[in-house]
């Protein structure tokens, strides 16, 4: 008996002291979250009381304010570190393009903001020129670029770089000239600086709206010559454009010259006299030559001239010729075919040599005085170098007979108004320039 009651008690302190051990495992997270051991009496809470475990931790799950405190063993979650901001270089140019050897300034910001920081700038790569930043993070340099070139800034201490920028540079010209004649032709020099740049210039020349002339040269060590035909009277634009060469951008430059009028008359020694001879040639009327020489032939072709476009008839150029030589064009003759024939215009008092259906040359005549040139279609019948006149006053030279008695020849006196028996009177000088272009059988047109 004394050894069972023995027994029991010894299994009743191993029930308090299983129970104590599974409160001791339980109660700390619990009670430090809620409150003492012991009720208001001081004795101790039913469940412990009890000797059994909280209903909570029976059922195995985590006390509700167990659940609202954070766990002994658990760190707070840190906030994140904010980002720096990125360095950013901007660039910019003072000029787009410039001419050569003009500098261009680059400037720009350096982001964030910092005093002293070292900017290197670079032209296709190659480093040109540095700058140092002020307090706003601001820079500024100033170079000089040999061809266009891709301009980049950035910083010397890690490198970060602008965007590029095309920087393009331009050939320097200067123009000079000699004096402009008109109607001759002016020598003009275009020189051209870096000396390397080789590109093909061409120029144009534009007068009175219309594009008279271009011409195209090659620069060689830094010069390129132009002769320019001035071709009119008055104002002229010539323009010399520069193509994309060795490194160097397009360029145009235009100039402005103008040319004025002398009066020319017999006896006149002068470019101007070059100049009318040279505009007369041009319309295909018939001169001795073209020189600066203003002779009693020469006033023989500017009759020809003022007769056929209807200007006094005077011999002396002056403001109404060379005004109307600036806007006169070749003359067409009246009849297509034969495309070689010769045609005389009474009421203008001229004579065109014709040849494949353009006037070959023009030149002053006189007809006859009482209007008895026959008119209409004929052929040269015969060809004579001298010969008398029925007449008996003089010698007829370079005859070339067209119906009976009447025939083409040179004369000494051709005046401006008809004056001969019926032949058609031709200066002497040119008659043989018009005998030796014809052939017997040629056809010949009179007509008013």
């Amino acid at each position: 008996m004394r050894q069972a009651g023995h027994q029991s008690r010894l299994v009743a302190l191993l029930a308090v002291g299983l129970v104590s051990v599974v409160g001791a495992m339980a109660l700390p997270a619990f009670v430090g979250a809620a409150s003492s051991p012991s009720g208001p009496s001081g004795s101790p809470s039913p469940a412990v009381a009890a000797g059994s475990p909280s209903p909570a931790v029976a059922a195995g799950s985590p006390s509700p304010l167990a659940s609202e405190s954070p766990s002994p063993t658990s760190s707070p979650t840190p906030s994140p570190t904010p980002s720096p901001t990125p360095t950013t270089v901007t660039c910019e140019l003072s000029a787009k393009s410039v001419i050569y050897g003009k500098p261009v300034v680059v400037s720009g910001v350096v982001a964030p903001a910092l005093a002293g920081q070292e900017v290197v700038i670079s032209a296709n790569g190659v480093d040109v020129k540095t700058a140092i930043t002020d307090d706003t993070g601001a820079y500024s340099a100033k170079f000089t670029a040999a061809r266009s070139c891709k301009v980049v800034a950035r910083l010397a201490v890690d490198g970060t770089a602008s965007p590029a920028i095309r920087l393009l540079v331009r050939p320097a010209v200067s123009i000079s000239r000699a004096t402009a004649y008109p109607y001759l032709s002016t020598r003009y020099v275009v020189r051209v600086t870096p000396a390397f740049y080789t590109g093909l210039i061409k120029a144009t020349v534009t007068h009175r709206g219309v594009r008279m002339y271009r011409k195209s040269v090659r620069v060689r060590s830094g010069k390129a010559v132009f002769r320019i035909p001035l071709r009119g009277i008055g104002r002229f634009t010539v323009t010399f454009s520069l193509p994309t060469s060795n490194g160097l951008a397009t360029r145009r430059v235009g100039t402005v010259v103008r040319t004025t009028y002398r009066t020319v008359r017999v006896g006149t020694n002068s470019p101007y006299a070059r100049g009318l001879l040279t505009a007369l040639r041009r319309l295909a009327i018939r001169v001795p030559y073209v020189g600066s020489t203003f002779n009693r032939n020469c006033a023989d072709s500017l009759m020809a001239f003022q007769k056929e476009y209807g200007l006094p008839r005077t011999y002396v150029a002056d403001r109404d010729d060379w005004l109307k030589l600036d806007t006169a064009r070749r003359r067409k003759p009246r009849h297509k075919k034969p495309a070689i024939h010769i045609e005389v215009n009474k009421t203008r008092q001229t004579l065109m040599v014709v040849k494949n259906g353009v006037v070959h040359g023009l030149i002053c005549v006189s007809t006859g005085a009482t209007g008895n040139t026959p008119e209409g279609a004929f052929r040269i019948q015969r060809k004579t170098a001298v010969t008398s006149p029925l007449s008996g006053s003089g010698a007829l030279t370079w005859v070339m007979g067209f119906q009976g008695n009447f025939a083409i020849h040179g004369w000494p006196s051709v005046p401006p108004y008809p004056a001969s028996h019926g032949c058609v009177r031709e200066p002497v000088w040119v008659a043989y320039w018009v005998y030796s272009q014809s052939f017997v059988g040629e056809r010949v047109y009179i007509y008013r």
